[in-house]
Formats: C-alpha cells, sequence, structure tokens
C-alpha cells in the first residue's frame, strides 16, 4: 500500500536527481545490503526473526520521512540507506519466519504455496495504490503520495508488533559469528543450488531495472502520466499467476528448466525494449513481469527445502549478497548505457542476459 512507487521516478527527477544519479545510489543501495547482509542474516539465526521484521519495517519507514524532506542528491542517499539497512534485517527473516511457523504444524510441505499466496496478496495491495497513486499524481502534487505511503508505511510498523515467533526444531546447530560464511558453503557445496541461485540473481537483478525506471521509459514513448497506475497495475498483476502456479510449474519441468527458460524470456525482453521503443514495449514488460513472478516461490522453495534450519535465515541473506552484487555489476553496466539513452541501458542489460545463459548452457 505505498501509492509513491507509482511516481518515484518521476518524483525523483522533480527533485533534480538524475537517471545516472538514481543508479548510483541504487548502486550505494546494493553496496550496504552485500557488507550488512550475511551479519544480519546470521543475528536472525540468534535472536527472535520477528524482532528483526518490527526494525527493517520501521527503518523503511523512516526512509520515506527522509525522502519527502529531502531536495538533493545527499538526502536521497542517506533516505535510500535507511532503507536498506531495513531491507537486510528484513530479507531472509521474512521467510524463515514463515517456514518455521509452517514447519512447527508439520506444514513445510506447502511452502511455495504459501509463499505465492502471500505474493499475490502483495501484489493486490500494491496494485490498489498504483491506481490510487496514478489518480493523486495527476489532481495533486507527488507529495501527497509520499505522505500517504508514510502513513500506510507507520501502520505496517504498528502491524508488526502483532507477529508471533515459532517454535524452532533444530536447537543443537546454532552459528557463531565466526561462521559468517556458512551460507555461502552450503550454497557452493549444492551444485544444483549453486546454478539456480546464479541464475536467480541476474534475473531478478535484471528484472530490478525494469521496476526501477518504467516510468522513465513511459514518459519517453509519450505515455501520459494519467495511464502509470495502469501501467503499474499491469506489471503488478501479471505476476500473480506465476507466484500462484509456482507449485504446479513444477510438476511440468524442473526448477532448472524453469529458471533457463525464464531467464531467457527476461534477456531477450530487454533487447525488444531497447530495440524498438514503443508503447508496445510495456506488452514485453508484462511478459518478464510474469516470468519474474514465477522464479521467487520456485527458487526461495528449493532452497528451504535444502537448507538446514539452524543457517535458514543466514543462507537466504547469501543468496541477497549474490543478488545486490549483481544489481551493483548491471548497474555499472547501466550507467554505462544511460549516457547514450535508456533505451541503450536496456538493449545492453538483455546482451549480458542472454550471452551468461548461452554460457551457462555450454557448459
Amino acid at each position: 500500500m505505498i501509492p509513491a512507487y507509482t511516481i518515484e521516478r518521476l518524483f525523483w527527477e522533480s527533485r533534480g536527481i538524475s537517471i545516472q544519479e538514481v543508479v548510483y545510489i541504487e548502486i550505494l543501495y546494493a553496496v550496504i545490503v552485500v557488507i550488512l547482509e550475511v551479519p544480519t542474516g546470521v543475528l536472525a539465526d540468534h535472536m527472535e526473526r520477528r524482532r528483526l521484521l518490527q526494525i527493517g519495517i520501521a527503518l523503511e519507514w523512516c526512509s520515506f520521512v527522509v525522502l519527502l524532506l529531502s531536495f538533493s542528491f545527499l538526502g536521497f542517499a542517506f533516505a535510500i540507506s535507511l532503507s536498506a539497512v531495513g531491507a537486510v534485517c528484513r530479507s531472509g527473516t521474512e521467510h524463515a519466519l514463515l517456514y518455521e511457523t509452517l514447519e512447527q504444524d508439520g506444514h513445510e510441505s506447502v511452502f511455495e504455496r504459501w509463499v505465492g499466496r502471500l505474493n499475490a496478496i502483495g501484489l493486490v495491495a500494491a496494485v490498489v495504490a498504483a491506481f490510487s497513486g496514478s489518480l493523486l499524481a495527476a489532481m495533486f502534487s507527488f507529495e501527497l503520495n509520499y505522505v500517504v505511503s508514510i502513513c500506510s508505511l507507520f501502520i505496517a510498523t504498528s502491524c508488526s508488533l502483532l507477529l508471533v515467533e515459532p517454535v524452532r526444531r533444530t536447537h543443537d546447530e546454532a552459528m557463531t559469528w565466526r561462521q559468517l560464511r556458512a551460507g555461502f558453503r552450503f550454497l557452493r557445496n549444492d551444485r544444483v543450488l549453486l546454478t539456480l541461485t546464479l541464475s536467480f540473481v541476474l534475473v531478478i537483478g535484471a528484472f530490478n531495472f525494469i521496476e526501477e525506471f518504467w516510468q522513465l521509459y513511459a514518459r519517453d514513448v509519450r505515455v501520459p502520466i494519467y495511464w502509470f497506475g495502469v501501467i503499474s497495475t499491469g506489471l503488478l498483476l501479471i505476476q500473480i499467476p506465476g507466484q500462484l502456479l509456482a507449485p504446479y510449474l513444477l510438476r511440468i519441468a524442473s526448477a532448472v528448466r524453469w529458471h533457463q527458460m525464464i531467464g531467457w524470456g527476461i534477456g531477450i525482453g530487454f533487447i525488444l525494449l531497447g530495440s524498438i521503443p514503443s508503447p508496445v514495449g510495456f506488452v514485453w514488460m508484462a511478459i518478464m513481469a510474469c516470468f519474474a513472478g514465477a522464479i521467487e516461490p520456485i527458487y526461495v522453495g528449493v532452497l528451504h527445502h535444502r537448507v538446514p534450519s539452524a543457517i535458514r535465515a543466514t543462507t537466504e541473506s547469501s543468496v541477497s549478497v549474490l543478488l545486490h552484487g549483481s544489481i551493483i555489476e548491471l548497474g555499472l553496466l547501466f550507467v554505462v548505457g544511460a549516457e547514450r539513452s535508456l533505451f541503450g541501458a536496456f538493449l545492453m542489460i538483455g546482451i549480458v542476459v542472454c550471452l551468461s545463459h548461452v554460457k551457462k548452457q555450454a557448459t
């Protein structure tokens, strides 16, 4: 329920933040995540997971307050830094809390189904926010969207106080602070999981730039702002089938096969966006969003079924480090492409994703 996301890039631009500065701030976000992700994952395996969730949501609320008051690059960078710290507090902790809540009642086998359902609920809420956000932006100033978003995040912070910590089954595998590399070692030693992880971080890392820059793409292909809510809604709703159907897709083909197909779909979609810029590009974005919606529950399900409870949050935090490392690398590439145009940046991302999957198939 964050209507500010609908006009986020336009709001930033109205405060004097350029495309290159947006990418630099995104890289700063990713660097903070890379540095803090695993330590907070280990912390989540030591303390109550719900506490970290509460801290993370509260920091996100604070970041929106700072955004509303900021008119400079440094102000926006500080706000996003708060958001990054909040994100690492939530990352891994949410899924670990869900899995262990199901596990204590013997329902861990339906974990993927609940991940998909909860993500679908979030998407529906985001759809409501997208429609309301576009209408508010067309009728009032962009700032009103941020005021409403701050109110929503305050409610979310209050609701997080009602979370209940599940009883963990495993206590004899407790982590020590010297074992920060345990998640990376686990991923490296599981060949199938490592392959899926590399594909996952590349695909989601690339799709991140669709989520961040579709508004500027819409502006550059001359889409009126009152259509932004419809576009945002479409990109969100199209992810719901993928989220809900993930358990059934695994009956048709393996997780590895789905990751390969989705990777090619994302790569080709970026190439089409960059080489044929037009409003039709939102059709390709919709297809890419559907793929992105399916890949998360497929991957997270494989991960949590394989990882031991004592390093559950730590391992997912390790995956997040790899994901944000991918965003940093792709972001630097995006900056180079954006020096020419936004379309050129999309094209370069697509070529890299496709070449990466060519290399994986060759090996």
